[in-house]
């Protein structure tokens, strides 16, 4: 089946963050709204069709969890990605997020320090922070505009930390880490008994000729502590469900989450949360394969208009995600007035890249998946707003 991501679908009016709240977030209704990580794509039919089936039982009663939920993230890491786990290692969390935030509680204590590496999704920063915990920065260097792991300073500051928070692929950078990476930061991990959370939300959306390196696929590691975060709703556009995973090797570490979880009471996910997980994970493989291909014609493009038309800002070349880290220190703007300038004068709602942490500065983050005929509209308003600037130099 050919599936269409050319659809321009109207969200105005539906209840949608990305597209409801630009009067709060931007003050101007007519922004195009490229921010947050919500595609502008159908959820995929087969999906939808699930849901509807669910429907048809005509009674919203309290839900449980089968087997179907670990067996269809099992199936799906093996397939897409040659990843082997046991079922029972899978349990659930409404969201990453909310995964984090269970993991803080049940992992560390209050004063402990978190280790990230900005700039980083910014709950990477509040989660911490909201729960009393210390932040410990190791932040990301941009070397030959590609953002590598400062491994001495790493070493150095994971000595003061309980527990890794890493973003594999990197948002909003777009790096895919490479298995030596991986490795050497796991390495470093159980040298220093850190626990090592990996947010590998983004992991199906890797661009050719990347691959993605999770730290379960990793050699097994002496004395690694190790839990790793998956969700279908970035790949299939699901966030609204509010269903994610988290895979917990150890038995002790994994009925700690359990009771963390349940004295939170975030454990029981709405209705349609395993029905729309698992006919993600069972169905969605040939769908998200044209999905990466369209995706990959929307980032050629956006980076060839940049070098033909606006070479002054430069794209931070992704190998995953379908956000694009722009750097704007070219215009020689604070970021106060960057962003007054993207609004106003541009028309767009991006993400202000200071919001990421330390690196950030200068810099804004692009969704692109969005039809192809929006990213050309939104290029074009950047670029006629900076042809204005020049003309009135």
């Amino acid at each position: 089946m050919k599936y269409n991501f050319d659809e321009i679908i109207k969200r105005d009016n539906t209840r949608s963050v990305k597209y409801d709240l630009r009067i709060p977030l931007f003050g101007e209704q007519n922004v195009i709204p490229m921010w947050v990580a919500d595609m502008d794509f159908a959820t995929p039919s087969f999906i939808l069709d699930d849901v509807k089936e669910q429907l048809s039982s005509a009674v919203m009663g309290y839900p449980i969890r089968d087997s179907g939920f670990e067996n269809a993230l099992k199936s799906w890491l093996e397939k897409r990605h040659s990843i082997s786990i046991h079922h029972s290692w899978v349990k659930f969390s409404p969201g990453i997020v909310s995964a984090l935030v269970v993991l803080i509680e049940a992992f560390t204590k209050k004063g402990d320090g978190i280790l990230i590496q900005p700039p980083v999704y910014h709950p990477f920063i509040e989660v911490p922070l909201k729960h009393e915990r210390r932040l410990i920065l190791n932040p990301l260097k941009l070397e030959n505009d590609k953002y590598c792991i400062d491994f001495e300073d790493f070493e150095n500051k994971i000595t003061e930390s309980s527990m890794f928070i890493l973003c594999n692929p990197h948002n909003p950078v777009g790096r895919s880490w490479t298995r030596d990476e991986m490795q050497k930061m796991a390495e470093l991990c159980a040298k220093h008994d850190v626990l090592l959370v990996s947010d590998e939300i983004h992991s199906d959306l890797i661009f050719v000729p990347f691959k993605h390196e999770s730290v379960l696929s990793l050699p097994k590691i002496q004395n690694l502590r190790q839990v790793t975060c998956f969700s279908p709703s970035k790949t299939f556009n699901l966030a609204g469900f509010f269903t994610s995973a988290v895979v917990i090797a150890d038995p002790k570490m994994r009925q700690n989450y359990s009771e963390t979880i349940q004295k939170w009471h975030m454990n029981s996910g709405n209705i349609f949360s395993q029905t729309s997980f698992v006919s993600a994970y069972e169905k969605g493989e040939e769908w998200l394969n044209q999905l990466l291909s369209y995706l990959s014609v929307n980032l050629d493009f956006t980076r060839d208009y940049l070098k033909q038309n606006i070479p002054n800002i430069k794209l931070i070349e992704p190998q995953a995600t379908y956000l694009l880290w722009l750097d704007f220190r070219n215009l020689g703007m604070d970021d106060k007035t960057l962003r007054d300038f993207i609004i106003r004068k541009a028309g767009l709602g991006l993400s202000d890249g200071f919001t990421f942490g330390d690196g950030g500065s200068g810099f804004m983050r692009m969704n692109i998946a969005c039809p192809k005929s929006v990213v050309e509209t939104a290029l074009k308003q950047l670029s006629e707003a900076i042809k204005a600037i020049r003309e009135n130099d």
